[in-house]
């Protein structure tokens, strides 16, 4: 019975709809825990961001992309000392290994034969951008060409992979295939 008179002064008056009556019972405890921790961390944000001089949003993306471009530079620097472009096109693996890259990445804009079709044809004298040289090629391939619809693909494929295609595409200079795209760009001298 003791149940049923707590209940009654509980009840707040008139607040019944559709014979349910609302009680005033208290909200639990981790409900009340979890409300007061975020004022808490709300008020330490609010005080380390603008009494105490956090750093903005754009001073952690300056801060973040000056990390990024030392982390680039030091991992060019290091691939640029293990690149050797003689050897590379002279190692009959790394053709072969690029040739399955290029035949899965690289055919759908410069054909199975490097001929060219949507992208530019890779087997002659005339190159759009660089000077056919592998290290050029490498540079093309690991950035690409936004403005002309080449994709960077230097973050899908590996080093080792960007460096076997580039041996590839170099390897097919003056293989003229049937059907090749007409020269565009300026012609280099290899």
């Amino acid at each position: 019975m003791s149940n049923q008179e707590n209940e009654k002064d509980k009840i707040i008056e008139d607040h019944e709809y559709d014979g349910i009556k609302e009680l005033d019972n208290p909200l639990p405890g981790w409900w009340l825990m979890t409300f007061y921790i975020t004022i808490v961390v709300a008020v330490g944000y609010f005080l380390y961001y603008q009494v105490f001089g956090g750093p903005t949003l754009d001073q952690e993306l300056k801060a973040n992309m000056a990390k990024i471009e030392e982390m680039q530079q030091t991992h060019q620097a290091e691939e640029g000392s293990q690149f050797d472009a003689r050897a590379v096109v002279m190692d009959k693996e790394r053709i072969a290994a690029g040739k399955e890259v290029f035949q899965t990445k690289c055919i759908a804009c410069h054909g199975d034969k490097a001929q060219g079709i949507i992208g530019p044809n890779l087997t002659d004298d005339y190159w759009i951008h660089g000077d056919g040289t592998v290290s050029a090629i490498r540079d093309i391939i690991t950035n690409g060409v936004p403005d002309k619809g080449m994709p960077p693909w230097g973050g899908q494929l590996t080093s080792d992979q960007i460096i076997n295609v580039a041996a590839y595409v170099y390897g097919l200079h003056g293989s003229n295939p049937e059907g090749a795209k007409a020269p565009q760009g300026d012609k280099v001298q290899y």
